[in-house]
């Protein structure tokens, strides 16, 4: 079994690569730099940018029975600025790989995408919800979702999407809630918070990497997509308070003013996930937490 993953560098893509490489799939990372292709004499250095299908030719003589395809420019802040280096990367890398599934016989494809329902109509927030992103990288995830779709339609791909609410762990880029959190709070800062209701689904990495793998080993036909969370929300200033706990650290809260449309709470409905692939998240976000800060201060 040889898995080729994209944006192995990023928070997701490490941890994936960490827990398969321990298994006895072989991973064939793609860090969109310097690429180091694993199992070949002479092992090679090649630069892959998914935007340049030329660039994915290094990999025509490679044996690949899975994609998971987790490159991608993700901050919103950065999309709402710059749209069109977001729609860019992110429609053009995913349709290069699509492509490149296609001609070379690649018949299995995780995509990534990400939350795509807006202001929620109704909690909990199952698949069937109607679909309102909300920002250009949200759009452009869910324009990757049809573009999957319709490569499994045409082309006989099983693709299956999934969409992940708040994922956390070690290692997670510094913009996130709990890092900032964590950041913030060790250096007695004032944590600014978006609203003294907002509610977040935390999901934690390693749940998430078991869902891949269950996945890798029982892969569906055609196209399915799946919301992946814990199916929990919390308030985000009581996981503050819970971070400042386990740090033994006073807090310093400011809200924000909510804007009209700002999205208060966000809650996944797993049931269409955990029933297809006996999966439910074994992590809870008190559990979640104490590793992060274990991880971080007590090496």
């Amino acid at each position: 079994m040889s898995i080729l993953i994209t944006g192995i560098n990023g928070f997701i893509g490490k941890n994936l690569s960490r827990i398969l490489s321990r298994s006895k799939r072989k991973v064939i990372p793609s860090r969109g730099g310097r690429i180091h292709i694993r199992g070949k004499k002479g092992d090679s250095d090649w630069t892959l940018d998914v935007t340049n299908e030329d660039s994915l030719k290094n990999y025509q003589d490679e044996k690949i029975d899975y994609i998971i395809h987790l490159a991608a420019k993700t901050s919103i802040e950065d999309s709402v600025k710059n749209p069109y280096s977001t729609f860019f990367n992110n429609i053009v890398g995913t349709l290069n790989l699509l492509e490149f599934a296609r001609t070379k016989h690649i018949e299995n494809f995780i995509f990534i995408s990400t939350y795509l329902y807006g202001k929620p109509e109704y909690l909990p927030i199952d698949e069937n919800h109607p679909l309102k992103p909300h920002s250009p990288y949200n759009s452009s995830k869910l324009i990757g979702e049809k573009m999957c779709e319709n490569y499994a339609q045409e082309y006989g791909l099983n693709v299956v999407s999934l969409r992940p609410f708040c994922i956390y762990g070690p290692d997670n880029k510094a913009s996130s809630l709990v890092q900032k959190a964590i950041t913030a709070i060790n250096k007695s800062e004032v944590m600014v918070l978006s609203g003294l209701k907002t509610r977040r689904d935390f999901l934690y990495v390693d749940d998430l990497v078991e869902l891949i793998i269950k996945i890798i080993d029982n892969f569906p036909n055609n196209y399915n997509v799946y919301n992946v969370g814990y199916g929990v929300s919390y308030n985000i200033g009581d996981v503050a308070k819970r971070i400042a706990l386990l740090l033994n650290k006073e807090i310093k809260i400011r809200y924000k003013k909510s804007k009209e449309n700002e999205i208060l709470d966000m809650t996944a409905d797993i049931s269409k996930v955990s029933k297809k692939f006996d999966w439910n998240p074994k992590i809870d976000l008190d559990s979640g937490l104490k590793l992060i800060v274990k991880e971080l201060f007590e090496k």
